[in-house]
């Protein structure tokens, strides 16, 4: 089979839609392409297995460090190009994310129109489904794509994603309760997720001896099992799909999906990495908030007629994972009547959004939710801070980001306030904390503090004094120094900001300068 190659990519009439001009990567137009892939999280090297061409809109590539990371994952997995989308977060080709590519050798292809990307995707993988013919050369590609993606420890989802492509169908694995907790093939996918409960119970009619089976408007369902007893299982909606090819593609899936159980760190593994991308794809938007809405209810998840409460956990000191407190939000969860996503640890902290009905106060449903699921932590759980509840899933992603920047702020400052921590609670710190990132806010701190920059201990003692009442003896013995050696230091700072210590208003301006310095992480 003749590989589909970058240029030909370029030529397809859905990508001409989206005004395609190759940025970097002209001697690579020959390069074969062996699968599309949408890459909207920024863990997108775990997901590739080498050749595939990546497409996203840089909904999670705000930061230059953070587009960087993005190229080095995807060249070093091997994938053809990327592809980027401008309008949604890029008005203009972001010159970090360039240089990146330059730096990699790794093809950018700028697409300056929007294009849905499920029709690329559908027109990438129907042009190269279409070139494997046979029953053999399909169940043997299939095996191999599944079975290096499992030996990688690639993510469930990703075997799911390639499932779904190499089906050319919408893709649903449910688990044992009948609740989607993977799924993947957006097109279609809507009508499926619409009424799941109902379409689940019709499927599971057909179930016979056979662990692969059919219903006879052809859709294809397959039990996954685990020893001997069943831990869910794997859906094909492939109407109009060749009926040998969709059994092939669904037998090597369930050899896949079995193994990775098999191999995978706990039994519980792949439920918890189903949260995580439902909560990942929550906050970016992936595929739309209508086709979200529905994933998030298919699996239990209530969001249409909700409050949306996110959280931040900083887990204990020795913490490095979050099973435990999966299992613990799941059983809390259901004694408090809300829904409640886990996401993955991330530098010792953890994301979970909690779903309260809209007749409840979010605030002390929610507080009681964490304060006894802190409780039954064990210590796993150091502090819990909340971002604004929210309605839908528009400004779900600022309030998870108030929510982070609380944690940080409530961190700094050493909070010991009892239950969750919101910003209002930090008061001036929490302000600032949000204020830090400003431009006028970073010029104040540079005219405040920028002539005692480059001498730390100076800014630490002046830190010190403020946050002592200006008690010089106080400071003397916080910095074991003298008297004298404060005076002198003061003097020096006086001296250099041009300031007067006895004067309220200049320390009032000092002390909010230096809670945005140190909001800068400085």
């Amino acid at each position: 089979m003749q590989p589909m190659t970058l240029a030909e990519v370029i030529e397809l009439a859905a990508i001409k839609e989206g005004q395609p001009e190759v940025a970097h990567g002209h001697d690579h137009l020959a390069d074969p392409v062996r699968w599309c892939h949408v890459g909207e999280v920024p863990d997108i090297g775990a997901m590739l297995t080498g050749g595939e061409v990546v497409l996203t809109t840089g909904a999670m590539l705000a930061a230059d460090p953070d587009q960087v990371a993005y190229v080095t994952q995807i060249a070093e997995a091997g994938a053809t190009a990327v592809f980027l989308g401008i309008g949604r977060t890029f008005d203009a080709i972001p010159q970090a994310l360039l240089k990146a590519c330059r730096a990699a050798d790794l093809p950018l292809v700028v697409m300056w129109r929007p294009v849905a990307f499920v029709t690329i995707t559908e027109a990438v993988q129907s042009t190269i489904l279409a070139r494997a013919t046979s029953r053999s050369t399909v169940s043997e590609n299939v095996r191999d794509t599944l079975h290096r993606l499992t030996l990688q420890r690639a993510p469930m989802q990703a075997l799911v994603d390639e499932i779904s492509g190499l089906a050319g169908c919408p893709v649903v694995v449910e688990n044992t309760a009948r609740q989607v907790q993977l799924a993947a093939g957006e097109a279609g996918l809507r009508e499926v997720l619409r009424d799941w409960t109902r379409l689940s119970q019709y499927v599971s009619r057909f179930a016979g001896t056979d662990d692969v089976y059919t219903t006879p408007d052809g859709i294809v369902a397959a039990t996954l099992t685990e020893q001997g007893r069943p831990w869910g299982s794997l859906i094909l909606f492939a109407h109009g799909e060749p009926a040998d090819r969709s059994e092939v593609v669904a037998r090597r899936g369930v050899e896949a999906l079995n193994l990775h159980k098999l191999v995978s760190a706990g039994g519980a593994d792949w439920q918890r990495e189903a949260q995580e991308v439902l909560l990942a794809d929550l906050l970016g938007g992936h595929g739309g908030a209508d086709l979200l809405e529905l994933r998030a209810r298919a699996s239990g998840f209530r969001i249409r007629h909700c409050r949306l409460t996110p959280l931040a956990v900083a887990l204990g000191r020795n913490e490095r994972t979050c099973e435990m407190l999966l299992e613990q939000a799941r059983s809390v969860a259901r004694r408090c009547g809300v829904g409640a996503l886990v996401g993955p640890v991330e530098h010792g902290t953890v994301r979970l959004l909690v779903s309260t009905d809209p007749s409840e106060d979010p605030v002390s449903t929610v507080d009681g939710f964490a304060g006894l699921l802190a409780g039954e932590s064990e210590g796993r759980i150091a502090l819990v801070a909340a971002g604004p509840a929210v309605d839908g899933l528009g400004r779900l992603s600022q309030s998870f980001a108030r929510a982070e920047q609380t944690l940080g702020a409530a961190t700094r400052l050493g909070w010991s306030g009892r239950g969750v921590v919101r910003l209002a609670d930090l008061r001036l710190p929490g302000l600032v904390e949000v204020l830090a990132t400003n431009h006028d806010v970073q010029d104040f701190v540079d005219r405040e503090l920028g002539a005692l920059l480059d001498s730390p201990e100076l800014v630490d003692l002046l830190e010190t004094f403020i946050a002592n009442g200006l008690n010089k003896s106080s400071t003397a013995q916080a910095h074991h120094l003298s008297r004298p050696a404060v005076y002198r230091r003061l003097e020096q700072i006086t001296e250099r900001l041009g300031i007067d210590l006895d004067d309220v208003r200049d320390v009032a301006g000092l002390y909010v300068a230096l809670l945005a310095l140190r909001a800068r992480g400085r």
